[in-house]
């Protein structure tokens, strides 16, 4: 039978699973799907997906069956998608999964996200299982566990080559607001364990736009080029044009007397005509990240006041 053969491939690539879905693009319905659980062939294991009958149903499993119960755009997540990732310390996490915005439902033995962010990661594939990406899981694990286990399962990873500083980084951009679970100690487990070769000039743009966003202050103007009428100045890391506020970001590169020299000469020229540069080091942006934020906040009000 036609539908049976399309539906034994798409078994083959879910883990003995099938779906409702599966059943009606293959142009199957709820008849089909009673005959085939009241024969014995498929086992119910949640809403809408169905065991091929004599198929081993391991944890594996019951997660893929999780995700795909909860519809498309789920995936597996936090401590889950840890353990899908193979980190140590996760081997007996149970099922737990993130879901888009609206999409919650309440399920004995699973736990369930409900995300507004879902989409500002890749979902790859793990053992057959769709999972948030690498270093996406490591920011929701940020949530759940302490600094030590946090950087052992970063390392963990960045032997394997599965994230780097610099994606970490560039999720933690990308997710920071405020009040996100885990964008804060990520980013002090950034900032305490990279090393100061590893941070580019792109990488503390992106550490000091997410202490921003995780602040709630205004979003800046990212790479923004400074004229005195028709006069190129300069090009600022971020800025807030209509304040006149330049904010420069100093990785290691900045260590360079001549680097260091053209920064100085950049500053005043753009001080001489009329902005404000706040300059902030790695070192600085480490040890007192609060400040940063004082600084930039009390800036932004002294230019509103004017």
């Amino acid at each position: 039978m036609g539908i049976d053969r399309d539906l034994a491939d798409v078994a083959t690539r879910q883990r003995s699973l099938v779906t409702a879905a599966d059943v009606a693009e293959a142009g199957g319905n709820r008849a089909h799907i009673r005959r085939r659980v009241h024969s014995g062939r498929w086992q119910r294991v949640l809403p809408g997906v169905y065991l091929i009958a004599g198929a081993p149903l391991d944890w594996t499993t019951l997660q893929l069956a999780a995700v795909l119960s909860a519809g498309p755009g789920a995936a597996a997540s936090h401590l889950a998608a840890a353990r899908l990732w193979g980190i140590p310390g996760f081997a007996t996490a149970g099922i737990e999964l993130s879901v888009p915005r609206h999409r919650s439902r309440r399920r004995d033995g699973q736990r369930i996200h409900e995300s507004t962010d879902l989409d500002r990661c890749t979902i790859v594939h793990r053992d057959g299982v769709p999972v948030t990406d690498a270093s996406r899981t490591i920011l929701d694990l940020a949530r759940f566990v302490g600094p030590g286990l946090l950087h052992r399962s970063i390392e963990g990873l960045r032997r394997r080559e599965e994230v780097t500083w610099s994606s970490l980084i560039e999720t933690l951009a990308q997710h920071a607001r405020q009040g996100r679970h885990g964008v804060r100690r990520l980013r002090q487990v950034i900032l305490t364990h990279a090393h100061r070769t590893e941070i580019t000039d792109t990488d503390m743009e992106l550490l000091v736009l997410s202490l921003i966003r995780e602040a709630g202050l205004p979003e800046p103007t990212l790479h923004h080029r400074v004229l005195d009428g028709h006069r190129f100045v300069a090009e600022v890391d971020l800025a807030y044009p209509q304040h006149r506020i330049a904010i420069e970001c100093d990785g290691s590169v900045h260590l360079v007397e001549e680097v260091r020299d053209r920064d100085l000469s950049r500053q005043n020229d753009l001080i001489l005509v009329g902005w404000t540069v706040l300059r902030f080091s790695y070192e600085r942006l480490r040890r007192r990240p609060e400040a940063v934020v004082a600084e930039i906040r009390a800036a932004l009000e002294a230019a509103r006041a004017a």
